[in-house]
């Protein structure tokens, strides 16, 4: 059997530093509390010394002034499945027996890829760069993975024939053998695989049991252990970044609605339906929100799935305001016989002409997006850019939703107390005739708090100008309409 060991070191801390990568110089250890006492599970690289397994008290007395940050096991899991899923895009045999560590068998599929060499890039290639994958190649899986921990990372080392001498002088730590056997096996003397080796069999079998036999076996090159691959589950992952963090429960359904065209729009998704899907929302100052919508009977249709995420989201949706969403359709099976109405869908109809017509017009326009819906997602908002956002009409592009009524930086001349006498319109500045109105607002409570000082002014032209002035930052904008 040859395999493949593709391996991420300290996944749980690169996935920290990707959501907190102004901790890169800082010390910090990932600390899981479930068990009661707190222990380390992974430490960011400025932690020197900290290992996993340690608990919190010791960790914080080799680095006084440490970040403590709280174990979030599902995020860690939603990254670790999504390399696993990626990697069974490469084989259809791949197994996953603990986090940030898979086996992929190779036999057979050096020939699809063109050489061992393109294979194993195809195997790095499909893990995120920010984990920083590791490969070793064997004709075992224990041998795979000490090659894994050799090799660099984006890099790949393989097993020489002679696994024995490969393994010989690599530590006993890397045995899948309990902290207890290893600490005993320590004070026996044996402390790389070729001291283990080298004793008889018998002697580590007398002392450990059936762990000592498998320690010996393995620091021996011997690994008859199976590869079970996974069950593969198809899905189909689309995210999308908010044009604002926004507290609105309507803002977060429009984008899901347009993540849910996005993935239905897939050829794939043809004649399919969806079992579940997976949400989970990035918030600001807020640990990430996730949950599971089952679809009863399946959603074959974008709307069927929106109509049951809504609904949801009504009694159980998120208490901060949302970044980034990231939508996942699971559960996908080949459609059943769904009985046509006998009256046409209008809605649909209409729909399928907009779509036509904007396909058309991006033809015409060289792919240039042509046609937006606008969705008000929060008309009592009295910053008037995030009372509604522009949808794309095509939902098979990546586009993001942009927000209406942008405000556009501007030059003005202010008077004495502070109020605008003159503003640049073009090429000109132009006197302010009179102010029409003023109002202001302090949304200090936001996570980017908004100070605003509006004026309505008419200009000496004639020409009515919306302005205002941020209080926080004193620049002063132009509010379109």
């Amino acid at each position: 059997m040859k395999v493949a060991c593709v391996l991420v070191t300290h996944l749980r801390a690169k996935v920290e530093l990707r959501r907190q990568p102004h901790l890169q110089a800082t010390p910090a250890v990932i600390v899981d509390r479930s068990g009661g006492r707190p222990v380390v599970v992974d430490a960011l690289p400025a932690t020197a010394g900290v290992t996993p397994g340690m608990t919190l008290e010791e960790a914080l007395s080799r680095h006084t002034n440490t970040t403590i940050l709280e174990a979030d096991e599902p995020a860690y899991q939603r990254v670790y499945q999504q390399v696993l899923t990626s990697l069974q895009g490469v084989s259809d045999r791949v197994e996953g027996p603990e986090t940030g560590t898979a086996y992929i068998r190779l036999d057979g599929l050096e020939e699809l890829y063109g050489g061992e060499p393109r294979l194993v890039s195809a195997l790095l290639n499909s893990v995120p760069e920010y984990l920083g994958p590791r490969v070793g190649v064997g004709h075992a899986k224990f041998p795979a993975f000490v090659a894994a921990r050799t090799s660099t990372a984006h890099g790949a080392a393989r097993v020489p024939d002679d696994a024995a001498a490969f393994l010989a002088p690599h530590p006993i730590d890397l045995l899948p053998l309990s902290a207890a056997v290893t600490a005993a096996m320590r004070r026996l003397g044996l402390r790389t695989m070729g001291d283990a080796a080298a004793v008889g069999a018998d002697l580590l079998t007398d002392q450990f049991g059936r762990a000592g036999r498998r320690a010996w076996e393995l620091c021996r090159g011997v690994d008859d252990s199976p590869l079970v691959p996974l069950k593969h589950e198809e899905s189909i992952t689309e995210h999308a970044a908010l044009p604002f963090s926004s507290a609105s429960l309507e803002l977060l359904a429009t984008t899901l609605d347009a993540l849910l065209r996005r993935a239905y729009s897939r050829p794939r998704m043809e004649g399919r339906r969806a079992g579940r899907a997976d949400l989970e929302c990035v918030l600001s100052g807020a640990l990430p929100w996730r949950r599971t919508v089952h679809f009863k009977g399946g959603a074959e249709s974008w709307q069927r799935a929106s109509f049951v995420i809504r609904g949801r989201l009504e009694a159980d949706h998120p208490r901060a305001p949302v970044e980034e969403v990231t939508l996942t359709l699971a559960g996908i099976t080949g459609g059943l016989g769904v009985q046509m109405g006998l009256l046409p869908d209008i809605r649909e109809g209409q729909e399928r002409r907009l779509l036509e017509a904007e396909r058309e017009l991006q033809a015409r326009t060289g792919g240039g997006r042509a046609l937006y819906r606008v969705a008000q997602v929060a008309p009592w908002h009295p910053a008037p850019e995030m009372r509604a956002v522009q949808v794309p009409i095509d939902p098979s592009g990546k586009d993001a939703m942009k927000p209406l009524s942008t405000p556009a930086a501007v030059a003005v001349r202010e008077g004495p107390d502070r109020q605008p006498a003159a503003v640049r319109l073009g090429e000109r500045w132009r006197r302010v005739a009179r102010i029409e109105d003023r109002w202001c607002f302090d949304l200090w409570w936001l996570p980017e708090p908004l100070t605003r000082t509006y004026y309505r002014v008419s200009a000496e032209d004639g020409r009515q100008v919306t302005l205002f002035r941020d209080q926080r930052g004193g620049r002063w904008y132009r509010q379109t309409p």
